[in-house]
């Protein structure tokens, strides 16, 4: 008997999944182009056992091209956003991350044609003044220039991908989730200077690939195809405040009171949105 869970529920536990990449992250002395091929492979490895667990007909593990371009763009946001990780800090990616309401509401009003409901644009931009004021509390300069480029970059690939995800007619995600995989770990392969690594190392790069990126893309992708492509954006900035409070209880990296406050209006903007009924988003005449 499978279990199905509901869409925002999906959302809500990928986010939470999702956050926990700077917390693997911190434990991995490691040649960041090793760690994205370790963690895809075993992330692939992960989800082909997925599939073989449920035993289902070849004809569900078809791609269709909203499902094919989807799985490109989860690999191009995860090649951007584990150096990302190391370029700047922890809270300043998850911040950046914070623009994804208001860029899926754009990307999707440009794509989808999509008229959106007044209150989900104005919590994604009360999402966005939260993002901003944590960003206020930690400038970047130089090398932390860059993971802020990165990190924005893979904030757009994550809102196209929600919007591919959303178009896609499939009926099992776990090939988008393997390819996305396999696309990752070739690109490492080809990037890293060496790909040694020993048995402490493997078991936290298998943690974070089972937890952080098999369970979490897996679940994201159900609720994306059954929610639209803001209100998915929306509830997944849960993963924004919870990626600094992981670092913060394991490492010590004590966010600023900026972030404190930041994080604060967007837990609180996604509570509204969870409590309040539903926008109805509206397909403009062609």
């Amino acid at each position: 008997m499978r279990l199905e869970l509901p869409p925002r529920l999906s959302i809500l536990l990928a986010a939470g999944l999702f956050s926990t990449a700077g917390f693997f992250m911190g434990f991995l002395d490691m040649n960041v182009w090793a760690i994205l091929f370790w963690r895809s492979l075993f992330a692939l490895v992960f989800t082909s056992i997925f599939v073989a667990m449920q035993k289902t007909s070849l004809a569900l593990l078809r791609f269709d091209h909203a499902g094919l371009l989807a799985a490109i763009l989860s690999a191009a946001a995860t090649l951007a956003f584990i150096p990302s990780l190391r370029l700047t800090s922890v809270a300043n990616v998850a911040v950046i991350h914070g623009a994804l309401p208001l860029i899926t509401v754009i990307l999707s009003g440009l794509i989808l044609a999509e008229r959106v409901g007044r209150r989900t644009v104005g919590l994604s931009l009360l999402v966005a003044f939260g993002a901003m004021i944590i960003l206020a509390g930690s400038a970047s300069s130089g090398i932390r220039l860059a993971g802020d480029g990165l990190a924005l970059i893979m904030t757009i690939f994550m809102a196209l991908m929600t919007i591919a995800f959303k178009r896609s007619h499939v009926l099992s995600v776990l090939p988008m989730v393997g390819l996305s995989n396999a696309i990752a770990m070739l690109a490492g392969a080809a990037m890293a200077p060496g790909l040694a690594l020993d048995a402490e190392q493997a078991f936290v790069i298998a943690c974070f690939a089972l937890f952080q990126i098999s369970f979490g893309l897996i679940l994201y992708a159900k609720g994306a195809r059954m929610l639209p492509p803001p209100e998915t954006a929306l509830l997944s900035l849960c993963e924004v405040p919870l990626s600094t409070l992981w670092v913060w209880l394991a490492f010590d990296q004590r966010p600023a009171l900026q972030t404190i406050v930041g994080g604060g209006i967007i837990l609180m903007a996604v509570i509204v949105h969870l409590m309040a009924p539903k926008d109805r988003t509206v397909r403009t005449e062609e």
